[in-house]
């Protein structure tokens, strides 16, 4: 099938885009068949012009489209998807309802790729691509289904781990998938071949202060108190004061600001950088996934709460650690709501 839809964990999708390219012999197309357009930037004529191009001397036109079906999830406030100024509008899928047919009659010779954040199987344009497009769900996974992914990440790469060095890793990087592989990439080669043992784990893995904001961050917005609660301790006993703690929570809540806006106005992926204020591709990553699972109005009342803690510290009113305790709880209790 000429179409597909990759949505879920970015680390996961992107490896499931190269298999697709490499399938298809995708890989090495010259960058004049090779497009990348940006969701809400993108209108169906303008996508149905590219898709029905034959290739210039390529066997393969490649046609990646970043964020399309998130636009059409309903948001408080909001409406589904904002119209172009040369995109008909009207409809359930505002003037996108002929997108099935747009597929059904490209030249075997376009490869066609939607890609996304996870998405819920109510999205309106993912249940009208299901006839005409193969979808591919990757959830970022948690639990045993991380552990496993830990596992068969390292045999792929020439080595096995311990169960206790799995738990060590998952501890410290949580579900972040680039930072893990990165990690057991480092961990295989030390161990040339024989076995990742839990002392391996705690001799070279040192993930980065802000690997460890980030962590804290998330786990505060997922509700996992008692994870976040750990990761601020952690920062603390490394000698953080809870006033740089806080401040580095406060820059991430307003880079997440900043996401969401990206989000929102459709900036280009090349232009997230500038737009963030930062060249750390591990930083826009991270950020982008933050944002796109929250709305504006939870950025901000999080952001709100910070603020009171900084306050209550700075006033005298809360010692440093019961503030951060409690922040963490009040950012969590947010998510269970």
């Amino acid at each position: 099938m000429p179409a597909h839809v990759l949505h879920g964990d970015t680390y996961l999708v992107q490896r499931r885009l190269s298999r697709l390219e490499a399938e298809a012999g995708a890989e090495d197309v010259l960058d004049a068949n090779r497009h990348r357009l940006m969701g809400l930037q993108t209108n169906i004529n303008e996508l149905v012009a590219i898709c029905n191009a034959l290739p210039f001397i390529d066997s393969h036109r490649l046609v990646v489209v970043e964020g399309l079906l998130a636009t059409f999830e309903r948001r408080p406030g909001r409406g589904r998807r904002r119209s172009s100024d040369n995109q008909a509008s009207g409809g359930a899928l505002g003037g996108w309802e002929g997108l099935d047919q747009v597929i059904a009659g490209m030249p075997d010779t376009t490869l066609l790729i939607f890609l996304d954040a996870t998405l819920p199987d109510t999205n309106p344009m993912l249940r009208h691509l299901r006839e005409a497009a193969e979808i591919h769900g990757s959830p970022t996974p948690s639990g045993e289904a991380l552990a496993r992914w830990i596992k068969a990440t390292v045999e792929e790469k020439g080595a096995s781990i311990s169960p206790s060095a799995i738990g060590s890793l998952t501890e410290m990087a949580g579900g972040d998938l680039w930072s893990l592989d990165n990690e057991l990439e480092k961990l295989s080669l030390f161990a040339a071949g024989g076995r990742i043992e839990e002392s391996h784990v705690n001799e070279l893995v040192h993930l980065a202060r802000e690997s460890n904001v980030f962590a804290a961050v998330d786990a505060m917005i997922d509700g996992r108190q008692s994870m976040a609660l750990s990761l601020l301790h952690e920062l603390r006993e490394e000698g953080k004061e809870a006033p740089y703690i806080i401040s580095m929570v406060e820059r991430q809540l307003r880079l997440m600001a900043l996401a969401r806006d990206a989000v929102d106005r459709g900036i280009p992926q090349g232009e997230l950088g500038s737009h963030l204020g930062t060249t750390s591709q591990f930083v826009i990553r991270k950020t982008m996934e933050q944002a796109r699972r929250h709305s504006w109005s939870d950025i901000m009342w999080r952001y709100q709460r910070l603020l009171e803690a900084d306050l209550a510290i700075k006033q005298g009113k809360l010692e440093p650690d019961l503030a951060l305790e409690l922040l963490a709880a009040d950012q969590a209790d947010r998510s269970r709501r």
